[in-house]
């Protein structure tokens, strides 16, 4: 895993600013394990079993199961950090909307609370 920053770019319908974002890049191996670990959650539906209304406890824990093992294998690269101007307010920033980065990322003004589209670039180069 390697952790890069790279530039990134801050949109509002049209007005664009540039940013720096800070991105930690996931291996393959990674994403197996993790998702293999979040796996692991059906083991607890025996034991949910016992819990009434029965069913749905089991049902649950094995949805949960799959749906965060699906986000893990699809976590290529991971949102550490992002900081920019606002296009909209001008507000220097760092935005809170971190985790797996998303295409694109959305995040959100802390001055004028407009969502803020982010575009980060693909590869670093060179």
């Amino acid at each position: 895993m390697t952790v890069t920053e790279v530039s990134a770019r801050l949109g509002i319908s049209g007005q664009t600013t540039e940013a720096r974002a800070r991105l930690l890049e996931r291996t393959p191996r990674w994403r197996r394990a993790s998702a293999l670990k979040e796996l692991a959650r059906w083991l607890l539906a025996p034991v949910v079993f016992f819990i009434p209304p029965h069913l749905p406890w089991v049902l649950l824990v094995l949805g949960l199961g799959a749906f965060r093992a699906f986000g893990r294998r699809r976590e290529h690269r991971t949102l550490l950090w992002l900081h920019g101007p606002c296009p909209r307010c001008g507000t220097v920033q760092e935005f809170a909307e971190l985790g797996r980065l998303r295409d694109p990322h959305m995040a959100q003004c802390a001055s004028c609370r407009w969502s803020v589209r982010a575009e980060v670039a693909r590869r670093v180069v060179g």
